[in-house]
Parts: structure tokens; sequence; C-alpha cells
């Protein structure tokens, strides 16, 4: 895409994710960028088992945040369509 850039990914703001209900996958908007310079998006998009997957491992390095704090289940997000 681009020869020799090294690319990092952050998510699209304002854009939250969404899930399909019919595959059940996840969408996640995201932007991707080389440096601070934005460089282009694409959707990550995931199963229902990969997203759970990802929440626990991240909740896992994050440590247990607060009940206040804490993000919503991938199966509890609402299609944003």
């Amino acid at each position: 895409m681009y020869p020799g850039a090294r690319l990092h990914a952050s998510t699209r703001r304002g854009e939250p994710p969404s899930v399909d209900g019919v595959t059940g996958e996840i969408r996640v908007p995201l932007a991707l960028y080389a440096v601070d310079e934005q460089r282009g998006s694409v959707d990550l998009v995931l199963s229902h088992a990969e997203a759970a997957s990802l929440f626990a491992s991240l909740v896992e390095a994050l440590g247990s945040p607060t009940h206040a704090s804490r993000p919503q289940h991938p199966e509890r997000l609402e299609d944003a369509r």
C-alpha cells in the first residue's frame, strides 16, 4: 500500500464499532497513520468469537477495569447503522 511506510491504526473519531445482526460480525472503523499523517482508513472485521477473545486479552493487558470505565462487551454493542 505505502512501500516502506510504517503505519499504525487508531479508531476513527465519531464512528463507533457496529455489529451485523445477521452474521454477528463486529466492525471497528480504523484510521491508518504514518507518524501523524492520515494515510487511509479500513474496517477491522471480527467474528463474535474473535472480538470476545480480543476483548478478554485487552482487559487482561490493561488490568481489571473499574465498573465505571469498563467498555461494553462486544455482544452488547448496538448496530450503528
